[in-house]
């Protein structure tokens, strides 16, 4: 499972085209499909994940004799993956790559984040969860000395703070062992010749048991719950101090019994990442194992089971909000314990070591600055916090909804992983959700035989795990409301966390899977929020290097018809990647509408029924998308039909489109487009940086003919570079091939197809790089 703060990475149905010859490919994901980690990243939008169905244009690149004939040579380079190169020395890593910033990175991180996390809790504690600031008059050194005067008043680490801290420590250390559990295997270690290493589970037996003794220590008086919130302090200068020994203890200790391992010889830096991959004590005690569930989540639901147990000895109630916090707490603490089991295979186990980040973010950093969402509930009366009842129902209801998406995402990645590996062990634990397991699942092969999982939710997002962390995140945050800045800290920090985790693990995916990653991301283009899009992709054997310009192509008011997915299709043909998003995916499905009158009547009601921009930034997600694939130039062009015909103006606004052609695009001149009916796409006009063709029939009962000139007029005066074509004897969809109702002209359609392709061959451009120099031997297929 993951949870937030330790993340993992990874769709849609492929039809391949082929001039010459075609091969399908289905599979799966990568470790990212696979890990288990902190941290991602995305595109700065609403969304960035997505379903998708991808064509290849042009000839399927060879991958081997048998399938198309290439002779390949068999020269193998050693790779590097994961820091460890093939055949060489696993103590040291050879990728020459740092994180964060390399030393001085991660000194100011060790140094600064203690500093921040008291900064918090001054705040929370003595500030009324405000900013802790100077008085007037007051200097910086009176100031700062006021403040560590405050920490060391209010969290001293006491003797019943250590007490209380590992005695719960050392409890959960026996649970582990002594409870019943599993054992199931981990992920093969390359460097230890594809040994598995045996991890022991018994988190759920662990998890229930701690409830358990804690209820009965708090109604029995012996350990009142809400002491955890009356000794935070204290208890968090303790988890501080915990995590630098530990962290020590853990780094000399490898160097010590020489189990240091991808060891890149700055200490400081390597004391941060850590010495020992897998440590261990009487061979079932895997630390790492240990601290990933056990410690953070326990401790995180325990202060909040505080705080609860706090509001009911003063009100006699626990309020709504504080319920919430509650079941959130439980839920991730109960889904990290369920599916221990699914950790094994998860990032952190297989290629984190266990240094200061892992430590220090299990014994201090994750419970106790996450929680302050819990602390400043338990710090103020409920009145000063209250939700409306229905908008607090959304979110009970809103919550559990991506709970279910996250916990089976979570499933279908690990259960898959295990299926392949013949470990997988069914757990009856609670809660069992539908999707958890899928059967045959769709996956792309690597060259190493490693597979990626394109199937299950893994097909629809690249990240959406991350989506649901976030949405975590930010309702814990949202609970509290707006009044302090401390319960939002979770929600900031993961977003930056999930943004680097993101392009740490696509950069490791792409060095690791290489063609099968990019072809991954192809299939399932987005990566937090599924939006359908269908991508069109060419690929020319004997050029792996080749780079293609890319193009938006918009639909008409049907979607992505037969018509508009043969356009696409026929300017991929050309070498340029096309993506065709869905337009009213907001309100349906990928599917395209029937050329008829009822769903004639849904577009239209849709097409005045979408946001603005919602338009727009559907546009701008395909130029973004198009611009991270790796086989992309980096110039982008656009062109549509009908509505897409204006879409594609609008997408002309935004300055990294080159080109557009628009096709009889409609509602520019009568500014009726989308909810309100009153777009600023004329006035919008001067916008356009790049060159663009207008293309309509003089006969189109659409864009009448002072509409037209409306349109020429505007853009001659706003000095839009641009070429206007009136067709004389043409009608309103003149090039749609399918159902025009006797409109479809192939002559024309040849022609100003034409013109699209002298538009976009100037001002886009293709870049093939160099030859692979394999030739290729003469097939007989008939």
């Amino acid at each position: 499972m993951e949870r937030p703060g330790f993340i993992e990475t990874p769709g849609r149905r492929v039809t391949r085209s082929s001039a010459v010859a075609s091969e399908t490919n289905t599979d799966d994901t990568s470790d990212s499909a696979v890990d288990m980690v902190r941290g991602s990243k995305s595109v700065t939008r609403r969304r960035t994940s997505g379903k998708t169905k991808t064509e290849d244009i042009l000839e399927e690149e060879a991958k081997t004799v048998a399938t198309n004939g290439h002779t390949i040579s068999t020269e193998k380079k050693p790779r590097i993956v994961d820091g460890w190169e093939e055949g060489k020395d696993p103590k040291v890593d050879y990728s020459g790559h740092f994180e964060f910033g390399g030393s001085w990175g991660v000194l100011s991180m060790m140094i600064g984040f203690p500093m921040l996390m008291y900064y918090m809790w001054i705040g929370a504690v003595y500030y009324d969860g405000k900013f802790p600031r100077a008085s007037e008059g007051q200097s910086t050194l009176a100031f700062i000395a006021h403040l560590a005067n405050l920490v060391y008043v209010g969290a001293f680490p006491s003797i019943k703070a250590w007490t209380i801290y590992w005695v719960f420590f050392l409890f959960e250390g026996a649970c582990y062992l002594l409870l019943p559990g599993i054992t199931v295997m981990g992920r093969p270690l390359p460097h230890l010749g594809g040994k598995q290493l045996p991890y022991y589970c018994s988190a759920v037996w662990s998890f229930y048991t701690s409830i358990l003794l804690a209820l009965t220590l708090h109604f029995t008086g012996i350990f009142k719950l809400y002491t955890i919130i009356d000794e935070f302090g204290s208890l968090m200068s303790v988890a501080i101090i915990s995590g630098f020994l530990v962290s020590f203890v853990a780094y000399f200790s490898a160097l010590a019994r020489g189990a240091q391992h991808r060891m890149t010889g700055y200490p400081i830096y390597d004391f941060f990442m850590g010495a020992e991959l897998n440590p261990r004590m009487f061979g079932i005690l895997d630390f790492k194992m240990f601290f990933e569930v056990r410690l953070p989540w326990y401790i995180l639901l325990f202060v909040t089971m505080g705080a609860a147990a706090r509001q009911y000895e003063v009100y006699g109630y626990v309020s709504g909000e504080v319920g919430f916090l509650l079941m959130a707490h439980f839920l991730y603490a109960n889904a990290c314990s369920k599916g221990e089991e699914c950790i094994v295979s998860t990032w952190d186990m297989y290629y984190e070591k266990w240094g200061f980040m892992l430590i220090f973010w299990n014994l201090a950093g994750v419970p106790l600055s996450y929680c302050h969402c819990t602390i400043y509930l338990a710090n103020h009366d409920p009145a000063t916090y209250h939700w409306n009842r229905y908008f607090l129902t959304f979110l009970y209801i809103a919550y559990l909804f991506v709970y279910w998406v996250w916990d089976t995402t979570n499933s279908q990645k690990n259960r898959y992983r295990q299926q392949e590996r013949g470990t997988m062990v069914f757990r009856n634990t609670f809660p069992q959700l539908p999707w958890q397991t899928l059967e045959n699942p769709k996956t792309i092969t690597a060259e190493d035989g490693s597979k990626i999982l394109v199937d299950g939710w893994y097909g629809k997002a690249r990240k959406i795990h991350y989506t649901c962390d976030l949405f975590f995140a930010l309702n814990w945050g949202l609970i509290t409301g707006f009044k302090s800045p401390f319960p939002w800290f979770y929600p900031v920090f993961f977003a930056c966390m999930i943004s680097h985790r993101a392009l740490r693990d696509i950069q490791r995916c792409r060095n690791k899977y290489g063609e099968a990653w990019l072809e991954y991301e192809r299939r399932v283009p987005y990566l937090f929020i599924p939006v359908s899009i269908y991508v069109f992709h060419p690929t020319i054997p004997g050029y792996p290097k080749a780079r293609f310009p890319g193009v938006v192509v918009f639909s008409e008011i049907y979607q992505v018809t037969g018509p508009v997915s043969r356009f696409a299709r026929q300017i991929a043909g050309q070498g340029y990647i096309c993506a065709a998003p869905s337009t009213y995916h907001e309100f349906t499905g990928p599917e395209p509408l029937e050329y008829n009158a009822e769903d004639t009547d849904k577009g239209n009601k849709w097409k005045v029924s979408k946001k603005l921009a919602a338009y727009d930034e559907d546009a701008s997600l395909c130029v973004d998308y198009l611009l991270s694939l790796p086989t992309c130039t980096g110039r982008v062009g656009a062109t549509g039909m009908c509505l897409g015909g204006h879409l594609a103006y609008r997408c002309a606004l935004d300055s990294r489109v080159k080109a557009a052609v628009c096709y009889f695009a409609t509602d520019i001149h009568s500014k009726t487009l989308a909810a309100g009916k009153n777009d600023d796409s004329l006035a919008r006009a001067e916008d356009i940086k790049g060159e663009l063709i207008m293309i309509f029939g003089k006969n189109d009962n659409h864009v009448p003919p002072e509409g037209r000139d409306l349109i020429r007029k505007t853009l001659q005066d706003k000095g839009v570079l641009f070429s206007f074509y009136e067709v004389a004897w043409a009608q309103h969809a003149f090039i749609r091939d399918e159902l025009s109702k006797g409109r479809y002209d192939p002559a024309i359609t040849k022609v100003c197809f034409e013109m699209l392709l002298e538009l976009f061959g100037r001002t886009l451009k293709l870049d093939l790089g160099e030859h692979d120099g394999r030739e290729l031997e003469i097939e007989d297929v008939c």
